[in-house]
């Protein structure tokens, strides 16, 4: 396999998440970047060695993002959540009130202006954030999961 010097590998370490007008970051994980292509198989009278598929559903699971607690990092999702939170209980209307997010996956120069790859996410809600379990036994990394769901890659 031959390589040009233009081409550029990902690396799963070098992410970057903006929801909104808010940026959110570098995350340490983010599972459920996936979609699913439902179906149904009908058998047709008269047709004994296939069936036919039809289309029924794409789904798209909830995107969980793990990280670090820092002092901007963390104050920024907080952020993003209280607008959510007074969008929803200030909401007069049935308007979708998701936003679009990116996240971006970059090469190893980790430069934004230049991701490897980058998916939109439209309709993004956040399902649920959690802070750190605290236990001064413990001596491991506070951490933050924010779980987003939304409606499909645009």
């Amino acid at each position: 396999m031959t390589m040009t010097h233009d081409a550029k590998m990902a690396l799963n370490s070098r992410f970057h998440v903006a929801v909104g007008d808010f940026e959110l970051g570098g995350w340490a994980s983010c599972r459920g970047l996936a979609v699913t292509f439902e179906n149904e198989s009908l058998a047709v009278g008269g047709c004994y060695d296939e069936s036919w598929v039809l289309p029924t559903r794409i789904t798209y699971p909830t995107i969980t993002l793990v990280r670090a607690i820092t002092p901007d990092g963390t104050k920024t999702v907080h952020d993003w959540l209280r607008r959510m939170q007074r969008e929803w209980v200030n909401s007069d209307d049935d308007r979708d009130r998701g936003t679009t997010a990116t996240i971006k996956l970059m090469d190893t120069s980790n430069k934004l202006s230049k991701p490897v790859f980058e998916w939109t996410l439209r309709s993004v809600y956040p399902k649920s954030w959690k802070g750190p379990d605290m236990d001064a036994t413990n001596t491991n990394v506070a951490t933050e999961t924010l779980e987003l769901i939304h409606q499909g890659f645009l």
